[in-house]
């Protein structure tokens, strides 16, 4: 009896056997299907931190800037454009490009460079695409640009765009011209008016120039790869016709009276933005109207654990349209972010918890 039971069990259990070990080594794709996740600001924070310093800056709230030695560019500076199915995605090859080129904005600072504001929406790219001569021509968003009311009609600083001859654009190799070679460039650029919007917010993205256009100036034959997202942060890269993406969606943090951090994870202190027209509160002796409408809640910001504190007479500002060109030397910058006095929340000490263990050799 036992040997008939046995030989009945015997393909299931091997089957099973078989379904386990390929799923621990990842050779199934179905393990792969609808990874996706969540990550929060704490994450960017945790993740960003040995590669940058973050500081506090007036009106724009905690901001990255990268530790970066020479003429960095976002969206110019070891990478380059790839087409996807969903337009034209910046290929970074910076071990930490996963995130402040797909999520959130960037803003130059003439005291202290390149900065960049964290987002809670991914895309390939937040940039402005346009064209004037023979080159095409992109610039990172700067934060305050509505992309519903003024994507289309928003001219950045010369400084901002990054100028690129035509034939060229599709190269691994970006050659990049320094904008002040189109005379300019800010007025004369023609916006190119190709549109998309993102999976979870619906917000709108440029996707780029056609790439029938762009194969003809190339002359080459472009094939669109498609995204594959991945459950882990790397660096994106192509594997045949795939694109290995991280690009988890970002929770909006809670009030703080509701979100309590659960033991061993990392604490997110928050503080309320201020409103435009604040409600007045009503006297506390006043019971509660049963049945009130909801009031709307305050925009909630992550508070870092650690961040460099800006003082209140600095006078940076972001460089912006009508502005000169920027002056100050890259090592000018670097000093200046050095000398900014460090905050530490609740007594925390640099980089306490929550980043994960042995990422901090990975290369810059």
């Amino acid at each position: 009896m036992k040997a008939v039971i046995l030989k009945r069990w015997l393909p299931v259990l091997f089957f099973t056997a078989m379904f386990t070990s390929c799923a621990s080594s990842g050779n199934m794709s179905v393990a792969q299907v609808g990874v996706s996740g969540s990550i929060t600001y704490q994450t960017f924070y945790d993740e960003l931190s040995p590669y940058g310093t973050w500081i506090d800056y007036p009106g724009y709230g905690h901001v990255w800037n990268p530790h970066m030695d020479g003429d960095f560019r976002p969206y110019a500076t070891n990478g380059y454009w790839n087409y996807s199915n969903e337009g034209w995605v910046w290929m970074s090859n910076y071990s930490w490009g996963w995130a402040p080129f797909h999520y959130g904005r960037w803003l130059y600072d003439d005291m202290y460079g390149w900065l960049w504001v964290p987002g809670y929406n991914w895309s390939p790219a937040w940039v402005t695409w346009g064209y004037v001569d023979n080159y095409y021509c992109w610039a990172p968003l700067m934060p305050e640009v509505n992309i519903r009311v003024q994507f289309g009609g928003w001219r950045p600083h010369d400084f901002y765009w990054n100028v690129c001859a035509r034939d060229h654009i599709y190269d691994r190799r970006l050659v990049l011209q320094h904008p002040s070679v189109v005379n300019n460039i800010s007025n004369r650029v023609t916006i190119i008016n190709n549109y998309n919007i993102t999976h979870v917010h619906n917000e709108y993205y440029a996707k780029g120039p056609a790439v029938n256009e762009v194969e003809r100036y190339t002359n080459r034959k472009i094939e669109p790869v498609s995204m594959k997202q991945v459950r882990n942060i790397e660096r994106m890269e192509q594997k045949g016709n795939q694109m290995r993406v991280f690009s988890p969606q970002v929770q909006h943090p809670q009030p703080a009276a509701v979100s309590q951090s659960p033991a061993g994870q990392p604490q997110q202190v928050q503080r309320q933005a201020q409103l435009p027209h604040p409600a007045r509160q009503e006297p506390v002796r006043q019971p509660p109207v049963r049945n009130e409408a909801p009031r709307p809640q305050a925009v909630m910001q992550p508070h870092p654990r650690e961040f460099r504190q800006m003082p209140e007479s600095s006078p940076a500002r972001p460089v912006r349209m009508n502005d000169k060109w920027p002056s100050m030397e890259r090592s000018m910058q670097r000093s200046n972010i050095e000398r900014l006095p460090v905050h530490r929340d609740n007594g925390g000490s640099p980089h306490q918890g929550g980043r994960m263990q042995g990422r901090n050799n990975r290369g810059r």
